[in-house]
């Protein structure tokens, strides 16, 4: 087996052990988003977030249109940090109820 792949499996078996929200922490695509998000001046995030919000109001009236998927997005837009936190309660929180059942 080449050496590449034992580096590959180890680092599955270390993923697995760790809580989920350790592991969703640490993937490329996520801390990609984040460095996108912090170079984004403030006046285009509030320029994408006020139509997100928009939105999200509408999908409270419309029930095919989710709102609150837009809601959480203008949020995390608007104040990045306490967003993220908030994503880590609920994953917490989920794990403990996948744990229950």
């Amino acid at each position: 087996m080449p050496k590449n792949s034992t580096l590959n499996e180890s680092a599955v078996n270390m993923a697995s052990d760790r809580a989920p929200t350790e592991t969703a922490a640490k993937s490329p695509l996520l801390e990609k988003i984040r460095a996108w998000r912090h170079r984004l001046p403030f006046v285009a995030r509030l320029a994408l977030a006020i139509p997100l919000l928009m939105l999200g109001i509408l999908g409270g009236f419309i029930p095919i249109l989710q709102g609150w998927v837009f809601v959480l997005a203008a949020f995390w837009l608007l104040f990045p940090n306490q967003a993220e936190q908030l994503i880590e309660k609920i994953k917490t929180r989920l794990a403990k109820l996948r744990k229950k059942s």
